[in-house]
């Protein structure tokens, strides 16, 4: 009973440090007419951040509705960004995540907004 606990306390204790460690910076961007015009923007915004830290090839990917860049500079974040439709409309949605370490993302995904909601 008592390795149970232990063993309990321990994978606790190392969840709660692993959430700790990651950082997270949602927005919510201007909606779109469509689907495919909003994974389009996205794709584009992440190339454009990408390249704007120094990437001209970024890892990227895309889903039916999501869209995903990994190790995105200056602080390789990666920012995932889905576009549900809504009563007729795309409600687009990004998230950055970053492992710390003094790389907090908010400032990179406001940049990504502003980058996405240009376009």
């Amino acid at each position: 009973m008592k390795k149970t606990l232990l063993v309990g306390a321990i994978a606790l204790g190392l969840a709660a440090g692993a959430a700790q460690a990651d950082h997270y910076a949602n927005i919510e961007l201007d909606t779109v007419a469509t689907q495919d015009q909003c994974m389009s923007q996205a794709l584009q915004a992440l190339e454009i951040l990408a390249a704007a830290g120094g990437d001209n090839d970024p890892d990227t990917s895309q889903g039916n509705w999501s869209t995903f860049g990994w190790d995105i500079p200056p602080i390789n974040a990666d920012i995932s960004v889905i576009c549900p439709e809504i009563g007729g409309q795309v409600h687009p949605y990004a998230t950055a995540h970053s492992t710390g370490d003094g790389n907090e993302p908010s400032d990179l995904i406001e940049a990504y907004a502003e980058i996405f909601n240009k376009l």
